[in-house]
């Protein structure tokens, strides 16, 4: 009988050990990139949707770190960051020649768009371009959320801000100093305009009662807004996620997110 009990807890001790190293070894084997990463993109539940299925498939964990793309690229040239998504194009050419990385890769886009009060949409309604928009906010002084956070998004608002010829010093104009979701969400509080991406604004925009679509028109450069990949040389794995980005598989959960959120093409493959 006493033969019988120390069997038995014999078994249930190498159970225990077998489980145990297994558990150690998964963990061991998931090796963890840390990726700087742009807020917008990130807000949008976007990263969320399409990495679990990377992930599983090589063995690798991305962890992100959400930011404005200037501070990205700060995180990632002190080395706290394997990899960075940005929608700054300038931040990449200076990252390549400084040899910080070996290129980069464009994965997705969308557009920006110009987002304010609803009761206000109509005055938008000749508008010819989102330059024309923004001098219609200043002349009337209208309030205006600006994330002033030197990300992706901040650098072309200033960049339409020039093409209005207009400087944005005018008491409405609000600095957020905030990603691109928190300063959506005081736009819907100050009843203000914003320059935003379309997938964090349609993401958002149940609880956003207070705006809607102002302005917006594809067909204008300066509201292209595309996504980059690029990671460290010394960090050559990554060159995996490189990959899948331009993958079948990434194509159709692309596809996927956009229905299942937006039921229309928001995120667009880059080629």
């Amino acid at each position: 009988m006493q033969k019988e009990k120390y069997l038995r807890n014999f078994a249930v001790l190498l159970t225990f050990i077998f489980v145990a190293t297994l558990s150690f070894l998964s963990f061991s084997y998931y090796k963890t990139f840390k990726i700087a990463t742009t807020t917008s993109i990130y807000d949008s539940g976007f990263l969320d949707f399409v990495i679990p299925a990377f992930e599983k498939k090589n063995n690798m964990k991305l962890a992100f770190i959400s930011v404005g793309s200037g501070q990205a690229v700060k995180i990632f040239k002190n080395g706290d960051a394997d990899g960075i998504i940005i929608h700054e194009r300038s931040f990449l050419d200076e990252l390549e020649k400084t040899k910080l990385i070996n290129g980069y890769s464009a994965f997705v886009s969308n557009y920006f768009i110009l987002v304010g009060p609803k009761d206000k949409k109509d005055l938008f309604k000749k508008v010819k371009s989102v330059q024309e928009a923004f001098a219609l906010i200043r002349k009337n002084n209208f309030k205006f959320v600006s994330r002033a956070d030197n990300s992706a998004t901040y650098i072309r608002e200033l960049e339409i801000w020039k093409l209005a010829k207009v400087q944005p010093n005018f008491g409405g104009y609000i600095k957020s100093g905030q990603g691109m979701g928190m300063s959506l969400n005081l736009a819907n509080e100050k009843r203000a305009f914003i320059l935003t991406d379309e997938a964090t604004f349609y993401k958002m925009k149940d609880k956003l009662d207070s705006l809607d679509v102002v302005y917006q028109n594809s067909k204008e450069q300066v509201l292209t807004n595309i996504y980059y990949f690029a990671y460290s040389p010394k960090k050559v794995q990554l060159s995996k996620f490189a990959a899948y980005l331009k993958s079948k598989e990434f194509k159709d959960l692309v596809s996927s997110f956009n229905q299942k959120f937006f039921k229309k093409e928001v995120y667009r493959v880059v080629k």
